[in-house]
């Protein structure tokens, strides 16, 4: 970067502030306290260059860094955890993470290393770590939707638990912001963030914000990457007719669900929920919340949804899951309870795949209950989102493990989801050479000539050369039509055609 030079980056934020400092100060002296500041920052210090992460200022007890991925950010974050909580003489630590677009140059006096950088998102970053309580890591949901499916447990070893708040408004700022939490277990406080004269959680139902004049530019912009997002859903698994080609050759290998009604898609059931409090009338919700969730799955469209007059003669706790499976066809299982004490609710959620019993994901979500309606409509709407991240991942995994030839064409689309999955522009030209390969081996793979087609728009919205971006839009073009002519009843075909 020049000297003076000014550019426009993506980056994710984290603010990190000891919360106690002065009190200690006031108990055992600026001296001794300072010895341990000194150790924090040197924690810091070593966890972000390890991470990636760049620290842009030292501010009083607090820590302003940089990091190029949420991912990276929200390790670094875990890590410092885990950090003051095997040293409980550290002062208490509360952190705050959220990415946006920030003007960087370079910082004073030519100092490359610790650049000046500015805007909204930095603003809104800090006011976020104002949120956050001692020893709690809190974010936008924008970073958790990008660092859950990245995040390797291994690297990490301790359990992991994400929360959501749900939407609170900022001082400052005009439109509301979805806050949500990630820590250690037992030793994160896991707290919706207090009311205050900076921040106001918002009410779950409000009726829809009047656009303004100037976001209206904003909407337009954002138009494409909702095609391309809205594409991204329907293509998260072939249709039928997309795999039947694979689907009628012989399965060598034995790892694969009994499912054939389905075309050799992997289906899923939702079972009732388990009511764990003392109230029978619980029984009602818990057996509401499956029922939406039911719904909403299905209204996906991505992975074939059990009907719930099959699933729901599952109810007894103990069941042998594979023979759930094997009786259903379905190779994924969603099981959870309801625990009800006095005026809050717990749900916890989590998704098997029933032919290995292993968790692919877990989630607990505590809500204070003043309407159950509101609360059921958005536990399941949170669920259905998480499980349909989770399943499109836990289906590239499977794609790894496949060798059969049989089935090459899906593992090639499959593993293309997963690097298109990551939003950069190398992993968008790779997954482009996957997807190109997929509809080598089936031509009239119309599913993935339409996921062809959005991951080369999604190369044209971030391409900053304007070279050959023309004959780049025409082939996602042509691939777009092609899928619609081959399958005009694929919702994926005209969602990528809509991109292009």
């Amino acid at each position: 970067m020049l000297e003076g030079a000014v550019q426009s980056r993506i980056l994710t934020l984290v603010f990190a502030d000891l919360a106690d400092s002065t009190a200690l100060k006031t108990q055992h002296g600026d001296q001794a306290v300072a010895v341990l500041v000194t150790r924090h920052r040197m924690h810091v210090t070593q966890l972000a260059g390890t991470g990636d992460g760049r620290i842009i200022d030292w501010a009083g007890d607090g820590c302003f860094l940089s990091f190029e991925s949420p991912t990276a950010a929200v390790e670094f974050a875990l890590r410092l955890q885990q950090v003051h909580s095997a040293e409980p003489d550290l002062p208490g630590l509360r952190m705050g993470i959220h990415m946006g677009e920030v003007s960087e140059s370079v910082g004073p006096g030519g100092d490359f290393a610790h650049p000046r950088v500015e805007g909204l998102a930095v603003d809104l970053a800090a006011r976020v770590a104002g949120l956050a309580r001692t020893a709690q890591v809190l974010m936008s949901a924008a970073v958790a939707n990008s660092a859950r499916p990245r995040i390797d447990s291994r690297q990490i070893p301790h359990a992991i638990r994400w929360q959501v708040y749900g939407n609170y408004m900022l001082k400052g700022f005009d439109e509301p912001l979805e806050i949500r939490e990630v820590g250690l277990e037992g030793l994160a406080s896991f707290a919706a963030p207090a009311a205050s004269a900076k921040a106001a959680p918002v009410a779950q139902q409000r009726s829809a914000p009047q656009l303004r004049p100037t976001m209206l530019l904003a909407v337009a912009a954002v138009t494409v990457l909702c095609a391309v997002l809205a594409g991204r859903l329907w293509l998260s698994v072939p249709r039928t007719a997309a795999v039947s080609k694979a689907a009628g050759a012989p399965q060598a290998v034995g790892k694969l669900a009994k499912a054939a009604d389905f075309g050799s898609r992997p289906a899923i059931a939702v079972l009732p929920f388990e009511n764990l409090s003392t109230d029978p009338e619980q029984a009602f919700f818990a057996e509401g919340l499956a029922e939406d969730l039911i719904t909403r799955l299905s209204s996906w469209r991505a992975f074939p949804v059990i009907a719930r007059n099959s699933s729901f003669h599952y109810r007894d706790g103990n069941l042998d899951l594979k023979r759930v499976s094997a009786e259903l066809g379905a190779r994924y299982v969603v099981e959870g309870s309801v625990r009800r004490a006095g005026d809050r609710i717990r749900i916890a959620a989590q998704l098997i795949d029933a032919t290995t019993a292993e968790h692919v994901w877990a989630e607990t979500y505590d809500r204070a209950i003043t309407d159950l309606f509101t609360v059921q409509d958005e536990i399941s709407s949170t669920i259905a989102a998480s499980l349909m991240g989770d399943l499109t991942r836990a289906e590239g995994e499977r794609a790894h493990q496949r060798g059969t030839e049989n089935l090459q064409a899906w593992s090639l689309y499959q593993l293309g989801l997963q690097r298109a999955d990551r939003y950069t522009l190398e992993d968008f030209a790779a997954a482009r050479r996957l997807f190109e390969q997929a509809v080598a081996l089936d031509p009239r793979f119309a599913t993935a000539l339409a996921q062809l087609a959005i991951v080369i728009v999604s190369e044209v919205l971030l391409t900053h050369s304007s070279g050959n971006k023309s004959k780049m839009v025409a082939a996602a073009m042509a691939s777009a039509r092609r899928a619609v002519e081959i399958d005009a009843r694929d919702p994926a075909a005209h969602a990528a055609l809509g991109a292009a």
